[in-house]
């Protein structure tokens, strides 16, 4: 479209009459590119020029062109939208000042619009920026002339009518743009928003408009609630509540955060958080009311307060110390156990590690303070667990404590404090301390009781051999001589006699075999090996039971202890053979190396019962020591004792160390 603006002949009629026209179009509230479009005609009717208006964008960066009546289609497609950097519009606004060219075609601004510009007639540009009240850039008004030249003064004083006009328009449809966008948001925040929210009018209280979560938080409807206020509705459940915000609104203007609370239709009672707000609306003064229902949270605030009073009451009556520290080492919860433990608190982390006394209980070594366990669950994460640590409280006194630091981290794993498990355990260890001298001292009197009891079978064999049996001898030589000698003595007296003496031949053999079992000769005299084969052909004799003997062809002579304790541990698997297992044979196997000397005694029975393990029998043909005597009498040695068994048999392992005998 090309149509050239009617001229028309200066004069105040017709000025005031197209400056009126634009007054109107904005008083009617006409769209703003009807506006712009009639101060362009308007102009170029006064002027015979031809005008075009552009509007700067919202990031301020380009022109987009909002009216030009009478430009070619062609030129207004080019200038559409420019960037603020070219034509002399975009020198008008970056330049904040009136832009004249005399010549488009020589115009380095207009570079890449002349040939637009010659197709369209256009030889010359006179652009004006107008500006909001708050000297914002608005727009540019820009006059196109045919011929080239410079504007004359009554064609600047139309330019300077059109901006002012053009620079009213686009403010005030901003301003209008701004209105609605700000309403539509606050109804869109006060309908869908998710707190209740109403309106009211300050003078009376009446309800203005309600939102959806007044509706389903109180239960009235928005045509039962508007026109009423909350005392006729009965909203707060006393009518304190509704004087107290009435003085605060009148006081301060505003209330915050006010709990309270209301009454729904049902007649329930929740808690509510309130916040109240005076506003102008259309003129009137207004209540805007915000409120949430806080009844879970108050529940849930509830329900924490009892779990918090009830991990006091714990921690209180805890034996155990118990800190809780943050990540920078500082206490921020303690028990009156740890108080009591530590004699006192120092609640900052570097003071209390700086000034915390303590030793590892094995070794005595000092702790630095990086060694407690909560500065290393603190740096690296690490778990600590019953670490025993010798500590000299704040009050001075020395304890020991069982020390435990576990890490705490937050739901991204980042340590965020830890936990401290003191618990004082000095009784536990002074009597752990006396119970091991105890059992020492103990030990002690259990190994002289068993060499006594050794010595006193060595004592009592070496009489019933040396006396008893040699009386016996005696006795059974004067019953012979007697026999001998008595001719006259009846066939009953000689059967008597032969009886007795066969009963003191049974008895000397009796306690012979006594006196070896006690304590056999070949120990002291010939060694263990000897011993241990004495035994078994004996043991065989006796039991029926085969014993195997794997043996060394010799051994060193050991200290009489250990050839005494060795030997009463094959006197007892024998005897627990012959009574438990009802095993056909058994292996007794002694090997030694260069430090220790192992004996194992193996059935092929049904396994040793629980209880005998667990007791000390004593065998009706030997003085037995029983399974408990047998570790005993190893653990005075140095050695160890070892039982397996299990439904194919038994196998007895006793190993002691070599310390031969000189």
């Amino acid at each position: 479209m090309n149509t050239r603006p009617t001229v028309v002949s200066p004069g105040h009629g017709p000025m005031l009459d197209g400056e009126r026209r634009v007054l109107e179009l904005m008083a009617t509230g006409a769209a703003l590119p009807d506006v712009l479009d009639a101060i362009c005609r308007w102009i170029d009717e006064q002027s015979g020029l031809r005008s075009s208006i552009f509007l700067v964008d919202a990031t301020g960066d380009r022109l987009l062109l909002a009216a030009a009546p009478h430009l070619p289609d062609a030129f207004r497609a080019r200038v559409a939208s420019i960037p603020t950097a070219e034509t002399s519009c975009g020198a008008a606004v970056t330049r904040r000042q009136p832009i004249i060219v005399s010549d488009i075609a020589t115009e380095p601004l207009f570079i890449g619009y002349q040939q637009e510009a010659k197709a369209a007639g256009l030889c010359a540009a006179w652009s004006t920026p107008f500006f909001s009240t708050t000297q914002k850039p608005l727009g540019t008004f820009a006059v196109y002339n045919d011929a080239v030249g410079l504007p004359r003064e009554e064609h600047l004083g139309l330019v300077n009518r059109a901006t002012y006009l053009a620079s009213i328009a686009v403010e005030r449809q901003q301003t209008q743009d701004g209105l609605r966008e700000s309403e539509q948001r606050f109804s869109t925040v006060f309908y869908s928003g998710p707190a209740c929210m109403t309106i009211t009018r300050f003078a009376d209280g009446r309800f203005i408009n309600v939102n959806d979560r007044f509706v389903t938080m109180f239960g009235y409807s928005r045509a039962e609630a508007i026109g009423q206020t909350s005392l006729t509705l009965g909203l707060w459940s006393d009518r304190e509540t509704d004087a107290r915000l009435a003085r605060l609104l009148s006081a301060e203007g505003w209330a915050r955060d006010i709990e309270a609370k209301a009454r729904t239709r049902s007649g329930d009672i929740i808690d509510v958080q309130v916040w109240l707000e005076r506003i102008q609306l259309l003129g009137e003064d207004c209540t805007l009311a915000i409120t949430f229902d806080v009844t879970d949270r108050k529940r849930a605030e509830a329900t924490v307060a009892e779990s918090e009073r009830l991990l006091s009451v714990v921690l209180d009556t805890l034996p155990v110390g118990v800190v809780v520290v943050d990540a920078g080492g500082d206490i921020i919860l303690s028990n009156p156990a740890s108080r009591r433990i530590w004699g006192g608190l120092l609640s900052e982390g570097v003071q209390r590690y700086a000034n915390s006394k303590g030793w590892w209980h094995d070794t005595g070594r000092p702790l630095t303070p990086n060694d407690w366990g909560s500065a290393r669950a603190l740096a690296a994460g690490v778990t600590a667990l019953n670490e025993v640590i010798d500590i000299e409280a704040f009050d001075g006194l020395r304890k020991t404590i069982q020390n435990s630091a576990v890490p705490l981290r937050d739901p991204n794993m980042r340590i965020t404090g830890a936990v401290i498990v003191n618990e004082d355990i000095s009784a536990r260890v002074d009597a752990e301390s006396q119970l091991r001298a105890s059992l020492k001292q103990m030990q002690t009197l259990t190994g002289r009781l068993l060499n006594a009891q050794d010595d006193e079978r060595r004592r009592i064999a070496q009489m019933l051999h040396e006396h008893t049996a040699q009386d016996l001898a005696a006795l059974k030589m004067h019953l012979a001589r007697l026999t001998r000698t008595a001719a006259d003595l009846s066939s009953d007296e000689h059967a008597s006699l032969a009886e007795t003496i066969e009963l003191a031949d049974r008895s000397m053999t009796g306690i012979r075999t006594l006196s070896y079992l006690l304590h056999p000769p070949f120990l002291d005299e010939s060694g263990l090996l000897s011993a241990i084969r004495w035994y078994a052909t004996g043991f065989t004799r006796r039991s029926g039971i085969n014993v195997e003997l794997d043996l060394p062809p010799s051994l060193e002579r050991l200290p009489q202890d250990t050839e005494t304790t060795l030997f009463r541990v094959v006197q007892e698997a024998l005897l627990n053979i012959h009574r438990h297992a009802a095993s056909p044979s058994a292996v007794i196997r002694l090997r030694a190396d260069q430090h220790h000397l192992t004996l194992e005694v193996q059935d092929q029975g049904r396994g040793m019962p629980p209880r005998v393990a667990a007791s000390t029998p004593v065998g009706a043909d030997a003085a037995g020591v029983g399974v408990p005597g047998m570790r005993e009498r190893l653990q005075q040695l140095g050695g160890t004792l070892e039982i397996e068994s299990g439904g194919r048999g038994t196998l007895v392992r006793a190993r002691v160390p070599i310390a031969v005998s000189e």
